[in-house]
């Protein structure tokens, strides 16, 4: 569930949002770097960065059409083939992600800062608290259509509410499985890490087993992906990692990755997998990155045209993708459109090199 309108704030959740962002102090900046050259590694983590907000992109103006039918009348024919939604803000022309890209953004530097100052479970998890705090009262670009257990979570936090104790023990949508892709670069070196702090990060905003199953399994996957993995073993590892947390979503990944090689049409199992739940949102991603291992564009163009959730499906497509094909395999022109482009790809910069040098490569 989403909410559209503008999020509401009272005088003195505003003063208090400003003393949680004095303390933040400002945002790190990447330097930026040419997009050549890359090694292995690099081309990698800069895929999985660059496609999951592509794939972001690409579903933003399909979210929220409920049927196949919808989105051909709004688009045409086979729904969207590249971006179709601009804006123009700034001096610059681009095609605009949403809160998925948003919020994994502020995972992604808290947890640069993280390895950088070798921080702890709990204090890279207070900066992530902090930063959802001042997203979800002044985002940086505006709100764009942020999710209700988000906000809620959010709210706690600003009233006090520990990051361990402020998602809702029942809240089980793709709030937070869409942003944890992150754990899995930064730990690529250290799965079980990964894993293990990506289900950790779901707690201030969504508590319910499927949640947290979901974002250990993703972020697993991306980790052995991002190591240059083939597509089987990291299906492998996503579907043990999110039963460790949860049996129903480990069966319904399970049944996503079987339907992959079947001779079912990726239509018929994307209208069964609608992603609004965390469970749902991952089996649709899975199920598209084992049935296009190699192919960026169609795995993101088929969430983007999926009915329900497309953006947060085209999200996890996108990263897992983007990871196996790495930034030549995504077409030169969503990579030059998408929005911040370049912020992108110096913080993929600064995370190969971090990798690097914590695996010795």
């Amino acid at each position: 569930m989403h909410q559209d309108e503008a999020v509401k704030i009272t005088l003195d959740d505003y003063n208090r949002m400003k003393e949680v962002s004095a303390a933040l102090g400002p945002e790190p900046i990447f330097e930026a770097s040419p997009l050549v050259g890359l090694s292995p590694l690099g081309s990698r983590i800069t895929g999985a960065i660059l496609g999951a907000a592509i794939g972001d992109a690409l579903g933003h103006p399909t979210e929220f059409r409920k049927t196949r039918q919808a989105i051909e009348e709004a688009f045409g024919v086979g729904g969207v083939r590249g971006f179709v939604l601009y804006w123009d803000r700034d001096g610059k022309h681009f095609a605009p992600y949403t809160d998925d890209t948003q919020l994994a953004w502020t995972v992604l530097v808290s947890l640069i800062e993280s390895v950088r100052g070798g921080w702890s479970l709990d204090r890279t998890m207070e900066r992530i608290a902090q930063r959802f705090v001042c997203w979800a009262y002044e985002p940086t670009g505006g709100h764009r259509a942020p999710g209700n257990a988000t906000l809620a979570g959010c709210r706690r936090l600003l009233h006090g509410s520990s990051w361990r104790e402020a998602g809702d023990a029942k809240a089980g949508g793709c709030g937070s499985v869409m942003r944890a892709y992150p754990f899995g670069l930064l730990f690529c070196g250290d799965p079980d890490r990964a894993e293990h702090w990506a289900a950790e990060h779901s707690y201030p905003t969504h508590q319910a087993s499927i949640a947290l199953a979901a974002s250990a399994g993703m972020a697993r996957g991306m980790a052995v992906a991002t190591t240059g993995s083939p597509s089987e073993t990291v299906l492998t590892e996503m579907i043990a990692a999110a039963g460790r947390f949860d049996r129903t979503t480990a069966t319904m990944l399970g049944n996503a990755v079987a339907a992959a090689s079947s001779n079912r049409s990726t239509e018929e199992v994307l209208d069964g997998l609608p992603g609004w739940a965390a469970h749902e949102a991952l089996a649709a991603g899975a199920f598209l990155y084992a049935r296009y291992p190699e192919n960026f564009s169609a795995a993101v163009l088929a969430g983007a045209n999926a009915p329900g959730d497309s953006d947060s499906i085209a999200t996890l497509a996108g990263a897992l993708v983007g990871s196996s094909v790495g930034l030549s395999g995504i077409p030169e022109g969503w990579v030059t459109d998408v929005e911040d482009s370049q912020r992108f790809t110096a913080a993929a910069t600064e995370v190969t090199a971090l990798v690097s040098a914590a695996v010795g490569g």
